[in-house]
């Protein structure tokens, strides 16, 4: 299920992503991140060619693999890797190269455990709120939520030596910006590196947002690399 749907479906979401404080997130960010563009409605046009500093829209059917995200405080950053993070833990995985007993693994690594709670408590309240979502629990412990079609949504806690040994359909960075690591300079670099091989088995994608602080590290790369141009 694509990501606009999933925020749009009644059942799964009920109405909390359909009013107007929602409508860049959902009418322009989540139909990129789903390869739509030619379904953002006309009149967020100009704001979704502003977010990408370009002067025509990616090509329609083509999901970005990777989406880098600059958001200011309070804009419902969380929250919006939260929905993104339960719509994937509730595809079904298990004819998509997964090995047998073993689990898809939607996560996200955050940069402390404060933060941590709050990412995985929006994410545990959309699937509470859903009885189609909620039914598919298997397991809750303080990190994880496993569901019985073998994906577990899994929380982490800033170590890019956390990610390896897992197969990812989604992974989310949150405030990559502010990693810290005390064997590595560039936390955030590494945890891409580790991140991508992690994906690979099922073709899964990287989800990487922040508030932004300083000129360097992985978001300050990406921005100079991919900013205003169209692949």
């Amino acid at each position: 299920m694509k990501l606009y749907q999933f925020m749009t479906d009644p059942n799964l979401c009920g109405s909390e992503f359909t009013g107007t404080s929602w409508a860049v997130h959902r009418e322009v960010i989540a139909r990129l991140w789903d390869g739509d563009s030619d379904q953002i409605p006309p009149e967020y046009y100009a704001v979704a060619l502003q977010l990408l500093g370009t002067d025509q829209l990616p090509p329609a059917g083509t999901p970005p693999s990777e989406l880098y995200l600059a958001f200011g405080r309070r804009s419902g950053k969380t929250r919006f890797e939260a929905v993104a993070a339960v719509c994937a833990w509730a595809q079904d995985y298990r004819q998509s190269g997964l090995a047998l007993g073993e689990w898809a693994t939607v996560s996200c690594t955050c940069v402390d455990k404060r933060q941590a709670r709050g990412w995985y408590e929006y994410c545990k309240a959309l699937i509470e709120a859903s009885p189609l979502l909620s039914a598919e629990v298997s397991n809750v412990t303080a990190e994880t939520i496993e569901s019985r079609h073998y994906t577990r949504l899994e929380v982490f806690t800033s170590n890019f030596r956390s990610a390896r040994g897992y197969s990812m359909p989604l992974a989310i960075v949150d405030e990559a910006s502010f990693l810290r690591d005390e064997f590595s300079a560039q936390p955030d670099i590494e945890l891409r590196r580790a991140l991508l091989p992690a994906l690979a088995t099922l073709h899964g994608r990287l989800l990487i947002a922040s508030s932004l602080h300083r000129r360097s590290g992985l978001m300050w790369d990406m921005h100079r690399q991919h900013y205003g141009k169209v692949a």
